[in-house]
Parts: structure tokens; C-alpha cells; sequence
């Protein structure tokens, strides 16, 4: 059942997780008074899990997406974080998830929304193991066994960092989408929680402009065939 779903959420996720994101700014209720503070701590949860979907992207990288919207892999790719944890890049948009709820101080968010999206990730892994399962065989078993499913193995992160060479091309190539999305969130929630005049909106719009431009720029920069990532595994 789990494969199941986890095949269905893999194939929709683009189209039904951003509707979750919604429910970070319905109602007026809150979950603390002390706005400030869960903004702050929000969002430098929300930044831990971007910076590690930046460093998982930078040091080794696999091909995401799957092939025509299917769990799919050419290779079974065991260095750079994955060597400390099988799935980084869902820990970086779980700690995002867990990030912009406590920002947003939302209970709408955090009693209803975050857990479909913690049930959701956890289908869509299952269904990825799965496959991997099928696919790499005793490889894949001896993978799992070595290497955590989301926790990261801190044991040997410094050597990881010191021997792969950080493809920062790669990461405006691969990860603009991803960051462009996390800063306007982050942008909207403070606005939110500050509570902002019309002033501080016009400064929020500013800051949305610019990033919004910083993407526009960069899609076209790709589309051109002017940046681009270079090989991928």
C-alpha cells in the first residue's frame, strides 16, 4: 500500500505539495505569542535544510525527478552525503517543512499539514527503496545496512568536504527553483510576522521582485545553454 502511494505522490508531488504550503497562512490563530522568536527559529531551520540540499547537490549529485515521472536511477550514487545518509536531499526539505511551520507559527500548518507531508515523504521513500531494492540488489542491501535512511552519519563529514571538489555551477543550475521558493516563503512569513505596514510591504515586494528576476535570469541563462551543470552521474 505504502508503494503504492508513495509511486502516486512521487509522480504528483509537484502539483499537490505546494497546495499544503498553503495552509501557512490561513487563519489568524497562532501557536506562540512570541512571533519574533519562532520566526527566527523557523527560519534558520528552514535554511539548515536548504544548506543541506545545497551541499548534497554540490559534493555528488544524483538525477531527481525519476524518468517520465517515475522512481527511476542509473546508478546507485554512495558518495558525497550520501555516504552519510540515504536520502539528504528529502532531510534538507524535511527540515524545510519543519522550518516554515514553526516560522509561520501556524497551528492549521503544524496540526494537519506537516504530518501529510511527513506521511507523504515517508511513501515516496519506501516506494524509492523499493525500486533501489530491485534494481541494485545485495548492492543496494549493503548500502542500507552502512548508511542511514535520513539521520546523517556526522563520522567522516570533514573528509567528505575535503575530498570532493563543491560545484557551485551545479547548484545554480539544479537547486535555483528549490532556493527561489524558500526565500519567498521566508520573505512572505516575516512580512506576516512582523507585521509590516505598508512600508515594510513595499520592501517585501522589492525583495520579491529581485528574487523572482534572480530566477527568471538564471531559467534563461539555462534554457540559452550559457549555464550549465557539466557531467552528472
Amino acid at each position: 500500500m505504502r508503494i503504492t502511494v508513495g509511486n502516486f505522490l512521487f509522480r504528483t508531488r509537484n502539483a499537490l505539495f505546494p497546495l499544503l504550503y498553503l495552509t501557512l497562512f490561513l487563519g489568524g490563530q497562532h501557536v506562540s505569542e512570541n512571533a519574533v522568536a519562532m520566526l527566527v527559529a523557523g527560519a534558520a531551520i528552514a535554511l539548515l535544510g536548504q544548506a543541506i540540499r545545497i551541499l548534497t547537490v554540490g559534493l555528488d549529485y544524483i538525477v531527481r525527478g525519476g524518468r517520465q515521472r517515475k522512481v527511476y536511477a542509473d546508478s546507485l550514487v554512495q558518495t558525497g552525503l550520501f555516504a552519510h545518509c540515504r536520502n539528504p536531499l528529502y532531510l534538507g526539505n524535511l527540515l524545510m517543512i519543519i522550518g516554515f511551520g514553526v516560522a509561520a507559527n501556524n497551528p492549521w500548518y503544524l496540526g494537519i499539514a506537516m504530518p501529510l507531508f511527513f506521511l507523504g515523504y515517508a511513501c515516496i521513500i519506501t516506494a524509492e527503496e523499493h525500486y533501489l531494492l530491485g534494481r541494485f540488489g545485495d548492492s543496494y542491501r549493503h548500502y542500507c545496512a552502512q548508511t542511514p535512511r535520513l539521520l546523517p552519519r556526522v563520522a567522516g563529514l570533514c573528509q567528505t568536504l575535503d575530498t570532493f571538489a563543491f560545484n557551485w555551477r551545479r547548484v545554480i543550475v539544479k537547486e535555483y527553483t528549490t532556493l527561489c521558493m524558500t526565500l519567498l516563503v521566508l520573505v512572505l512569513l516575516s512580512s506576516r510576522a512582523l507585521n509590516v505596514d505598508a512600508r515594510g510591504w513595499q520592501v517585501s515586494g522589492g525583495l520579491i521582485a529581485l528574487i523572482l528576476l534572480a530566477c527568471f535570469a538564471v531559467r534563461l541563462l539555462k534554457k540559452s545553454g550559457r549555464l550549465h551543470a557539466g557531467p552528472l552521474r
